[in-house]
């Protein structure tokens, strides 16, 4: 967060503790109702293969 400067979210205190919070309240509620979690910190080129397998596998279905 800190390298960003272009954004300035996230960079005070309190910012920090308000992501800190959103981490572990509204993170497990999405992750429970999602059928599909992505890793955006992944390549590109790997997160688009992934995101191509799952409509290919979706429209088979």
């Amino acid at each position: 967060m800190s390298r960003r400067t272009n954004n300035p979210y996230g960079k005070t205190p309190e910012r920090q503790a308000e992501i800190a919070n959103y981490v572990q309240t509204v993170e497990p509620l999405l992750r429970r109702g999602a059928t599909v979690e992505l890793d955006g910190r992944r390549p590109p080129t790997e997160l688009a293969d992934t995101i191509e397998s799952l409509l290919t596998n979706r429209v088979a279905d």
